[in-house]
């Protein structure tokens, strides 16, 4: 009578159960045989009579190309016991639903046996869809902010180099024309004259400094390559920290976007290295590997923390890499203490974008 009552009891929860459940011998070593048992919401689920259920086994009631995963599952199980993983599973229309089975493996009648609970994960799929959905979305509404700001710079700057820059010109013309004109007549004034002209001149190279800063014309005009030069040799004259380049991807032609971020990533990484490393000499690479562009910007300063690289508050480490993610690529970050940090750049490159070397 005990055993009985257990019995009912277990099949009450069996079939009262939220999730579908099976249970299925392995034949050999690792052939699934035929379902022994099956609940309810199994049948409800896959559109089966439970006679019709147990008439099948495991492969009848998945896609053809999870067959392989199946097998690498039932190694698993053999070695732990007890494996989670996600798969299909067919109705009898051949509908198919997303599940997400937990299996434990144990002895029935000294036959090894497998205990499959399978959660329908439908909904979580198509959050999932939606989540990834609003992200790209996301991602091409930063795409096209970081585009409008780039042609915003690029336009200021050029306004700038050709008002600013033309008028400056002329004044400084004018300037020159009336000293000429009062160097005999009234001396007194040329002493001024010339602090005036000093004074455009420097205007002139600050106007210069502000519209490189914004925009600078070799990076459309020569490239990546040229440009990262460029500003290292900037950042030395203004930091005195010593940079070193090794640039060989000349044979890359990046999209002006992507050229434009992989630039903007790196004058972030090394405004980073000014403000927070206490560097004497930065290192940086840039090559292609297996069709990805790597730039690599490497100092010898104290090393940052994880608690600074984490920091929800840096966002010029976030938005270092914001722009990498809107071309498929990333950024990682990584500090010794006192031994200086490695900021890497990875950024898929298309078959238009790269040319191997013949």
């Amino acid at each position: 009578l005990e055993l009985k009552e257990s019995e009912r009891r277990f099949r009450l929860l069996f079939n009262h159960a939220n999730d579908a459940i099976f249970v299925n011998p392995l034949v050999d070593e690792y052939k699934l045989g035929a379902f022994i048992e099956v609940n309810n919401v199994a049948c409800q689920r896959l559109l089966y009579a439970r006679e019709e259920l147990l008439a099948l086994n495991p492969y009848s009631i998945i896609p053809e190309r999870y067959y392989d995963a199946v097998h690498e599952v039932v190694k698993k199980l053999k070695e732990k016991g007890q494996a989670i993983f996600e798969i299909e599973h067919l109705r009898k229309d051949n509908r198919r639903i997303p599940v997400e089975i937990s299996a434990i493996l144990f002895e029935y009648k000294n036959v090894p046996t497998i205990l499959s609970i399978a959660r329908d994960i439908t909904q979580r799929k198509r959050d999932e869809a939606r989540l990834r959905a609003t992200s790209q979305k996301l991602r091409n509404l930063a795409s096209r902010i970081q585009t409008v700001r780039e042609e915003e710079r690029t336009l200021i700057a050029r306004e700038i180099h050709d008002e600013l820059g033309q008028m400056l010109t002329v004044l400084k013309i004018q300037l020159s024309l009336l000293g000429q004109e009062i160097a005999g007549s009234q001396p007194e004034y040329s002493q001024k004259i010339r602090q005036i002209s000093t004074l455009i001149d420097q205007t002139v190279e600050s106007v210069q400094r502000i519209t490189a800063k914004l925009r600078p014309d070799i990076l459309d005009e020569l490239g990546l390559v040229p440009a990262i030069e460029w500003q290292a040799s900037e950042f030395s004259a203004l930091t005195g920290i010593q940079c070193k380049c090794s640039l060989t991807a000349e044979d890359v032609r990046l999209s002006q976007e992507k050229a434009t971020a992989v630039f903007r990533i790196f004058q972030e990484a090394l405004t980073n290295v000014a403000r927070h490393a206490g560097a004497s000499r930065v290192s940086i690479f840039l090559r292609h590997l297996d069709r990805r562009l790597v730039l690599e910007i490497t100092d010898n300063g104290r090393g940052i923390t994880p608690a600074q690289k984490n920091d929800p508050r840096s966002l010029g480490i976030l938005g270092m890499k914001e722009r990498a993610v809107l071309f498929g690529g990333n950024v990682t970050i990584h500090g010794t203490p006192d031994k200086g940090s490695n900021v890497k750049v990875e950024i898929p490159l298309s078959q238009d974008e790269f040319s191997p070397a013949p």
